[in-house]
C-alpha cells in the first residue's frame, strides 16, 4: 500500500483575541508541575467531515475560536520562565496540512503509529524531547484528507496541563467554535500552586539517565466491551475484590504482561514498579473544581516486585484498590477544616517520599495512566463528534501506557509504549491476547 504523505500548507502564530491583563502576567508553577519532565502531552481527534465544509472554512473557524479560547486559557499562549509561566501572549502555533494520496478511512483501517507522528506539528520544534521548556506551550496541526476527513493533533505542555486540563481545554475550544461556550463551559482556574506547594528552583528531582536511550515503540491493544466483561469476571475474587472496575482489570492484566515481557530483556532491572497517576479533582470536589487547570494528580507507586515473582491478577487488583483507598483515607484524615493547601502539602510530601525510595539503577518503572471517563469523544467543532481519539503516543517517555475509552464508552484502548524487544514479547502474550486485539480497525 502507498505510504501516507502529509504536506504542510501554512504555519501561523495564534495569539489571544484579548490582551492578558497585567495582574495575570505571571503564573506560578506547583512542585508537581516542576518535577514533571519537560515533555508535551499529545491528543489526536479524527473526524469524518462534511464535504460541504471546505478546509479553508474549517481552518478559519479553528483559528478564530482558538484565539478566543486562548483569552481564557492565557497561560497556554505564554512561555515557561524558570518555575513560572510568563503569560506574555506570545501565542500558540497552528499548522495547516493536507494528505493528497490517502483517504482517512484507509488510515483508520489499521492506524500506524509511525505514520501518526506526521499528524503532529513536529516540524516546528527542534527537539520534541526538550521543547516544552522553551518552545510554545500549545501547538496544533489540522490535517485535511482527500475524502473530507480531518485530524487535529495537539501538543500541550505537561508542565501546566494534565489530561483533565487538556480535556477541559478541548471542550472549551470546541464549544467556542460552535458558538456555545457561554452556555456549557466553566471558566478555567489557573491555581494549581494554591493546592500543591509552589515550585522552588533549588529543588531538583532525580533524572533517569537511561531514558530515551532505548528505542521505544507504541502499539494499540483494544479491549472490546464483551472481552472487558470477561476480564472483569476473571479479575474478580471473593477474597480480594468482588467487582473490579474496567481500569483496575486492564491495568492488572497489563502489569502481569509487562513483567513477563521484560523477562526476555537482558538489560532490564530486576525490580519492577507500577506507577498510577490519579486525578484528584473528583476525590476532593468540595475543594478542587473540575475546571482547575494544572497537574492536579497524585502518582502512587502501586506495586513493586522482583522479576522472579509471579503476578496474580486478582491480587494485583486488590493492591490497586487498596492504594486508591489509602489515598482516599489520607484526604479524609486531612479533610474537614483543612484547607486544600494543607491537603496538597501532605500529598506532595507523601509522593516525594515514595519516589525518593526508587532508584533508576535498580527499579524499572511502568506508568499506566487512565484517560477513561473524559468527554473527549464529545469534542464537536461543528462537524460532528470524533470517530477516533488517541493520546500521548509519541514514545517520549519510557514504559508508559494510556488507557482511553473506545468510542462506544464501554471498551478500552490501551496505547502501550515499550522497548522494541519487550513489545515483541508482549504481542505474543497469550493471556493478554485472550482479551485484547492488537491494532484492530477503527470502525467509522
Amino acid at each position: 500500500m502507498e505510504t501516507m504523505k502529509v504536506e504542510t500548507i501554512a504555519k501561523e502564530i495564534i495569539k489571544p483575541s484579548s490582551t492578558t491583563p497585567n495582574d495575570l502576567q505571571t503564573l506560578q508553577l506547583s512542585i508537581y508541575d516542576h518535577i514533571l519532565p519537560p515533555v508535551y502531552t499529545i491528543a489526536f481527534l479524527f473526524y469524518t467531515k462534511d464535504d460541504l465544509i471546505s478546509p479553508e472554512q474549517s481552518s478559519h473557524k479553528l483559528k478564530t475560536s482558538l484565539a478566543e479560547t486562548l483569552t481564557k486559557f492565557y497561560p497556554l499562549a505564554g512561555r515557561i520562565k524558570g518555575v513560572t509561566i510568563d503569560c506574555n501572549d506570545e501565542g500558540a502555533v497552528f499548522v495547516d496540512a493536507r494528505v493528497n494520496n490517502y483517504p482517512l478511512s484507509d488510515f483508520l483501517r489499521s492506524p500506524d503509529f509511525k505514520t501518526l507522528q506526521q499528524l503532529l506539528p513536529l516540524d516546528v520544534i527542534d527537539d520534541p524531547y526538550e521543547g516544552a521548556t522553551t518552545w510554545p506551550l500549545l501547538l496544533v496541526k489540522a490535517t485535511y484528507f482527500p475524502c473530507g476527513g480531518m485530524a487535529i493533533g495537539l501538543y500541550i505542555t505537561h508542565k501546566i496541563a494534565d489530561v483533565t486540563s487538556i480535556s477541559t481545554f478541548i471542550q472549551s475550544w470546541a464549544a467556542m467554535a460552535r458558538g456555545e461556550a457561554g452556555d456549557i463551559v466553566a471558566d478555567p482556574e489557573f491555581a494549581a500552586a494554591n493546592f500543591y506547594p509552589p515550585a522552588n528552583e533549588l529543588f531538583k528531582f532525580p533524572v533517569d539517565e537511561k531514558a530515551n536511550k532505548i528505542s521505544q515503540v507504541t502499539k494499540r491493544f483494544v479491549f472490546s466491551a464483551s472481552k472487558l466483561e470477561e476480564l472483569r469476571t476473571k479479575a474478580a475474587s471473593e477474597d480480594f475484590v468482588a467487582r473490579p472496575t474496567r481500569v483496575e482489570s486492564v491495568t492488572a492484566l497489563l502489569w502481569k504482561a509487562f513483567v513477563a515481557a521484560a523477562s526476555s530483556n537482558k538489560n532490564a532491572c530486576d525490580m519492577k514498579v507500577l506507577i498510577q497517576p490519579s486525578n484528584l479533582r473528583p476525590k476532593i470536589p468540595s475543594l478542587l473544581a473540575e475546571s482547575l487547570i494544572g497537574n492536579i494528580m497524585f502518582s502512587s507507586v502501586v506495586l513493586s516486585i522482583s522479576q522472579q515473582e509471579e503476578i496474580i491478577i486478582e491480587k494485583a487488583v486488590k493492591d490497586l484498590r487498596k492504594k486508591g483507598d489509602d489515598l482516599q483515607n489520607v484526604i479524609k484524615d486531612e479533610g474537614g477544616s483543612s484547607s486544600s493547601a494543607m491537603i496538597g502539602s501532605k500529598l506532595a510530601n507523601l509522593m516525594l517520599s515514595n519516589y525518593s525510595k526508587l532508584s533508576y539503577e535498580t527499579h524499572e518503572p511502568y506508568t499506566v495512566s487512565s484517560w477513561c471517563k473524559l468527554p473527549l469523544y464529545e469534542a464537536s467543532f461543528g462537524w460532528g463528534s470524533p470517530v477516533w481519539v488517541a493520546g500521548n503516543v509519541a514514545p517520549v517517555l519510557d514504559n508508559v501506557t494510556m488507557l482511553i475509552d473506545s468510542k462506544d464508552g464501554q471498551g478500552i484502548e490501551a496505547l502501550v509504549t515499550l522497548p522494541e524487544e519487550n513489545m515483541l514479547s508482549l504481542e505474543q502474550n497469550t493471556e493478554l491476547l485472550a482479551f485484547a486485539s492488537v491494532n484492530p480497525s477503527v470502525l467509522i
